[in-house]
């Protein structure tokens, strides 16, 4: 490309051949103004930046064409031969036409800010981070997710309004009185179990009818419950007592042993006005001597 003369100076040079014609007179002005043209005509010519068109790149005094997406350049063009481009290596890409000779390098997902890669690096696409199970964008950034919180728990008492996004949060939502859910992340609230009739009421809005108390009044169901508690004491007691009264009434005591070691035993039966009764008699042994006189 041949080196063009800025206009200023071309312009400088004109007015000075304008007043060449001037400088005999002897004005110093004009003196001044022919040495400054002399000056700006003796400074070296500037090459202009080349101008390379569309998939080109300026490497000095060439345009080069441009590797493509994926590729780098590995030696730049000349006048005799183009550019010699070659892949990408693992975890590095370009993801444009460029004249790059180096590769950039794939982004890291922080794992301290709760990321993970939500698309995998390859040699023309760099990684983009997103959040994990249970968790939302919470700042969210030109190449991907940069931050990420967990959800918010909707907990008993409360119930999920909104539920959240990849970008948002769940916004819970306290039950309306009169009513309560017992799980978490609940999406509606259940009217509370006929509290007016069993005279319960709630210890605290929107918590689970179990921590219902009692207000000035006993529940229907607590004295049913307790007079048939203490039916079935007073049974279980009575039948003990019939139990341990047939025991003792139909106990035998033990037959007692004579001197010698041997037992015998009587039987004497005796009728009474039709009953039969049997009665342990202790006799002594046939064997036993008399004393001596």
């Amino acid at each position: 490309m041949l080196p063009r003369i800025p206009l200023l100076r071309m312009a400088v040079v004109l007015l000075g051949e304008l007043f060449v014609g001037s400088l005999q007179s002897g004005n110093p002005f004009l003196s001044w103004l022919k040495i400054f043209a002399i000056f700006l005509v003796t400074q070296p010519d500037r090459v202009d930046a080349l101008d390379c068109g569309p998939g080109e790149y300026p490497i000095g005094a060439e345009c080069c064409p441009m590797c493509a997406a994926g590729l780098r350049v590995f030696k730049h063009c000349t006048a005799n031969s183009s550019t010699t481009c070659i892949p990408c290596v693992e975890d590095t890409y370009t993801d444009h036409p460029n004249g790059l000779e180096h590769c950039r390098k794939c982004k890291l997902c922080d794992k301290g800010a709760n990321l993970v890669p939500e698309v995998v690096c390859t040699s023309t696409k760099n990684t983009v981070c997103g959040c994990p199970p249970g968790y939302f964008c919470r700042y969210l950034g030109t190449e991907g997710c940069e931050l990420c919180r967990r959800y918010t728990v909707c907990f008993p008492g409360t119930m999920v309004k909104e539920r959240g996004t990849k970008t948002t949060d769940n916004v819970c939502k306290a039950c309306p009185p009169g009513t309560f859910s017992a799980a978490n992340m609940s999406y509606s609230c259940a009217p509370w179990p006929g509290l007016k009739e069993n005279g319960l009421v709630q210890e605290k809005e929107g918590t689970p009818p179990s921590d219902a108390v009692c207000s000035n009044c006993l529940p229907v169901t607590a004295i049913v419950g307790a007079v048939v508690g203490v039916a079935l004491v007073a049974v279980a007691a009575g039948l003990i007592y019939i139990w341990q009264r047939r025991k003792r009434k139909n106990y035998v005591p033990p037959v007692q042993e004579s001197g010698s070691g041997q037992q015998d035993q009587a039987l004497m039966l005796s009728v009474e006005n039709g009953d039969q009764t049997t009665v342990p008699v202790q006799e002594t042994g046939a064997s036993s001597e008399e004393p001596n006189s």
